[in-house]
């Protein structure tokens, strides 16, 4: 009898670890967006985000809104309450100035326990060495993201995750995610970048035709003859930023997405509304929670969700799939 007890238990602790192991592989999608402030942010994750990025002018490129310190510590603290996460950009391209300063900073936003940083200069992955902070890392290089023998590289240097090119297919992302044992972001909605220039070019130009320049009006440049085109251009800290003419859309392959297991699926919420960003999240939040639960039910609603963004896209952005199913020409 007690020998079949014995049994009956190691079966029973068998089957619970089973279950628990289970639980805690179970592919779990990182839904995640911009916040150009403290309301923002907060409301994007109360609305579903699991993650929230940051940054500050100085060392950050093309972010949403410029958070010191305090604005900082103080979105991570409330994040981790709702056990999300805070990750900062130091993504801008640094000169020789900037690593006056960065030292601190990277010491200032490791100190109140950030969930990583975002970086593209490989300056970043020294500082980290020499300051001796275990910062966790995700690289993003923009255009140079494309292939997972790059990123195997880095992946040996530290990073954590890696957020791919917008300019990749989407089976291209899925083959890199097939070959990497890191996490592999890829952005799901919103505007892309398709040009930078450290120079202040609006700046320069207002000045060539002596006209005053005021930075908070908002500015788009059209292709000649084609009326409909509509290129977002702004300037901050880091040059002049010319956008994409349409917003990128995936709601409708989030199947396609999901099925290939990346990890992280980005909403730029760049010159949105918060009113807009936080209803995109909650968007994307149910599409995704659908899929995970039941893809039946997706393909199901997939429609409802498809309408429910065009109803608040603004009218003069037009929505698309980028290039992830384009071929690939540079």
């Amino acid at each position: 009898m007690s020998q079949l007890i014995s049994t009956v238990s190691f079966i029973i602790t068998i089957r619970l670890y089973v279950e628990v192991t289970k639980m805690t592989t179970e592919y779990q999608p990182e839904l995640q967006a911009t916040a150009k402030d403290l309301d923002e942010a907060k409301r994007v994750l109360a609305a579903g985000a699991d993650a929230v990025f940051v940054g500050n002018q100085q060392f950050g490129n093309r972010i949403a809104g410029d958070f010191s310190i305090a604005m900082i510590e103080e979105i991570t603290q409330f994040a981790h309450e709702l056990d999300k996460k805070v990750y900062v950009m130091v993504n801008a391209i640094y000169h020789n100035e900037h690593l006056q300063t960065l030292p601190d900073y990277l010491i200032a936003i490791n100190d109140m326990q950030v969930d990583g940083i975002v970086a593209g200069d490989q300056s970043i992955y020294q500082l980290l060495q020499d300051l001796d902070v275990s910062l966790p890392l995700i690289w993003n290089p923009a255009t140079l993201s494309t292939n997972y023998q790059t990123l195997r590289f880095w992946s040996a240097r530290g990073l954590r995750r890696a957020a791919l090119s917008n300019e990749l297919r989407l089976d291209a992302s899925i083959e890199i995610k097939q070959h990497l044992d890191r996490a592999v972001d890829i952005q799901v909605h919103g505007m892309t970048c398709i040009f930078q220039s450290k120079r202040k070019l609006v700046k320069n130009y207002y000045d060539h035709i002596d006209r005053p320049y005021d930075p908070e009006i908002e500015r788009y440049i059209r292709e000649d003859k084609k009326s409909e085109t509509h290129y977002p251009i702004f300037e901050d800290s880091n040059g002049t930023h010319i956008m994409s003419t349409e917003d990128l859309m995936m709601i409708d392959y989030l199947d396609e997405i999901l099925a290939g297991k990346i990890d992280g699926l980005k909403i730029e919420g760049l010159l949105k509304s918060t009113d807009y960003n936080e209803q995109i999240v909650k968007i994307y939040r149910e599409a995704i929670d659908a899929y995970l639960d039941d893809p039946a039910v997706y393909q199901m609603k997939k429609a409802g969700y498809r309408q429910a963004i065009y109803q608040i896209q603004p009218d003069a952005r037009k929505l698309n799939t980028g290039f992830y199913f384009k071929e690939q020409i540079y």
